[in-house]
C-alpha cells in the first residue's frame, strides 16, 4: 500500500518508542559489565556513590578519559611491557588476537557508557594495555606482596596498592575475563599443565573474600564474566545460590503472616532463647538453625570482616546483581538483607561481635548498623532465600510463645546466668539467705 506524506506525519516515533536504544526487531544481549543502575546510585547517601568509581586506576573503557586517573595511566605501559617480556609473548600478536574479538567484546559493556571516539582499534588497545597491567599487578602482588623494583615507573606505594586492589573489583572498572584468558593462555603453565596465571588469579580473588573462614577456591569452578563476578562465585560457594530447596506448599507462609525473607532482630531472637555462632565456613550460603527441644536454638551465620574494603565490595556486588539480566543469582543481596533484618541498632551489632560473627573495623557499632540499614533499605532479595531457616525460626518462636515454662526458663537464664558475675551474685544471694535462715532458726530453737 502506498504511504502518503500525511501518513508519515502520523507514524510512531521509533526512537521514543524504543527508549532511544533499540531499533525495531533488533535484539542486543544485556551487558555483563553494565553501568551501576541509576536508582541504586541515587539511593545511596553521602560518600557511598564514590565507592562505585575508581580512585587510582581505570580499567576498561568507562573511565578511560577520566582526568582524576591520568597519573596512573602514565604507568600502565611499563607494567604491560614488563608482563609481555616476562611471559615471552609478542605485543603485536596479542593485539591481533584481541582485535579479532573486539566487536563481540564491546557488547559486554553498556554501549552508551563508551565514548563515541573509542573505535574498535582504540578499544582493542585498551584491552591489551589494561589486561597486561592487571595480570602483571596480580602476579607481583601475589609473588612479592608488593612492588620493590628500583624502576620508579613500576613502583606503587602501599597506599596506592591498597586502592588499586579495591579498584579492580568495581563493577564499572572491569575487563571481560575472556581478555585476560587471551593474554595468559600462552604465558606459561604450572606443574599441572594449566596456565600459571590462572592459579594466581584464584589466589588474588580469594585474598579479597571478607574473613575467608573455611573457603576453598579449588572447590569452586566458576566461569566468570570478570573479576567481580569471580569473587561473587567464590563467596557464594559450591551451590552458588541461597535459594532453599522446595518446601511443602502447606509449610510456606506459616508463622503469623511474617515476611518470607525477613527475620526478627538479634535482641528479639535472644528473648526466645536463640543464640548465635559462626558457621564452619564464610560462604554466604552457609546459614543454618537448630532448635534444642523448643527451649533454646542456635543460628549459625558466616563470619565476615567489616571494613572499608568489605563495604566497597558489597556495594559493587549489589550493583552487579541489581543490573538487569546480568545474573539470575541474588545471593549477596539476599544475604545482606537477611543480615539487615537481624540488625536494627548498635546492640544487635554488639551481640554479633561477641559471637565472633562480625569483626568490626569500621568504627562505632552504630555505624555498622546504619550501613546495613541504608544499603539494604530498597533492595529486593530472592523470596526463597534462607526460607527453610526462617521457617525453622518461626516454628521455634511459636513453640516458645505457647509454653510459659520455657519462657520462665529463658528469662531466668538470661537474668541470672548470662555472665559469670551474675552467677556469682546469685550464688552469693543464696548463701546469704541460707545463713540468715540458719541464724534465725538457731536463735529461736537454741537451748
Amino acid at each position: 500500500m502506498k504511504v502518503s506524506k500525511d501518513d508519515h506525519d502520523h507514524v510512531i516515533d521509533v526512537e521514543v518508542w524504543y527508549g532511544g536504544h533499540l531499533a525495531p526487531n533488533v535484539k542486543e544481549r544485556a551487558p555483563n559489565i553494565p553501568k551501576v543502575p541509576a536508582t541504586l546510585r541515587e539511593s545511596q547517601k553521602q560518600k557511598l556513590p564514590q565507592w562505585y568509581k575508581p580512585s587510582v586506576i581505570s580499567i576498561g573503557p568507562y573511565y578511560y578519559t577520566s582526568p582524576r586517573l591520568t597519573e596512573a595511566q602514565k604507568h600502565k605501559h611499563g607494567h604491560a611491557e614488563k608482563f609481555i617480556e616476562e611471559t615471552g609473548q609478542n605485543k603485536d600478536v596479542l593485539y591481533r588476537q584481541i582485535r579479532e574479538k573486539t566487536a563481540d567484546l564491546r557488547k559486554c559493556y553498556d554501549r552508551q557508557g563508551i565514548q563515541k571516539e573509542i573505535d574498535d582499534n582504540k578499544l582493542a588497545t585498551i584491552f591489551l594495555l589494561d589486561g597486561c597491567f592487571v595480570l602483571h599487578f596480580i602476579k607481583h602482588s601475589i609473588d612479592d606482596d608488593g612492588y620493590n623494583s628500583s624502576n620508579n615507573a613500576l613502583t606503587f606505594t602501599n597506599h596506592e596498592m591498597t586502592h588499586i586492589k579495591q579498584d579492580l573489583f568495581l563493577l564499572e572498572n572491569q575487563l571481560p575475563y575472556e581478555v585476560l584468558q587471551l593474554l595468559f593462555n600462552h604465558a606459561g603453565n604450572d606443574s599441572n599443565g594449566r596456565p600459571a596465571m590462572e592459579g594466581m588469579i584464584k589466589d588474588f580473588v580469594a585474598s579479597h573474600v571478607p574473613f575467608p573462614r573455611g573457603i576453598s577456591v579449588e572447590e569452586v569452578n566458576p566461569k566468570p564474566s570478570h573479576l567481580l563476578h569471580y569473587l561473587q562465585e567464590v563467596i557464594l560457594g559450591k551451590s552458588g545460590s541461597v535459594s532453599s530447596q522446595k518446601q511443602d506448599e502447606s509449610q510456606i507462609g506459616r508463622g503469623r503472616g511474617r515476611s518470607k525473607y525477613f527475620c526478627k532482630n538479634v535482641q528479639e531472637l535472644r528473648k526466645v532463647g536463640i543464640h548465635f555462632k559462626p558457621s564452619p565456613t564464610s560462604y554466604l550460603t552457609d546459614v543454618s538453625f537448630n532448635s534444642h527441644f523448643g527451649t533454646t536454638g542456635c543460628l549459625k551465620l558466616p563470619a565476615i570482616t567489616m571494613n572499608t574494603s568489605t563495604m566497597i565490595i558489597f556495594l559493587n556486588l549489589i550493583a552487579f546483581e541489581s543490573s538487569i539480566n546480568t545474573t539470575n543469582n541474588l545471593g549477596v543481596i539476599s544475604y545482606l538483607c537477611f543480615l539487615d533484618s537481624l540488625i536494627d541498632r548498635w546492640a544487635d551489632v554488639k551481640e554479633l561481635q561477641a559471637a565472633a560473627i562480625l569483626r568490626n573495623f569500621v568504627g562505632d557499632q552504630g555505624d555498622v548498623a546504619q550501613f546495613f540499614n541504608n544499603v539494604c533499605n530498597k533492595l529486593v532479595p530472592d523470596p526463597s532465600a534462607y526460607r527453610d531457616v526462617i521457617l525453622q525460626i518461626e516454628r521455634h518462636m511459636d513453640r516458645h510463645h505457647s509454653s510459659r515454662l520455657r519462657e520462665w526458663y529463658i528469662q531466668c537464664k538470661q537474668k541470672y546466668f548470662s555472665s559469670p558475675w551474675s552467677c556469682i551474685a546469685l550464688v552469693a544471694a543464696i548463701i546469704g539467705l541460707s545463713l540468715t535462715a540458719i541464724q534465725a532458726y538457731t536463735s529461736v530453737f537454741s537451748p
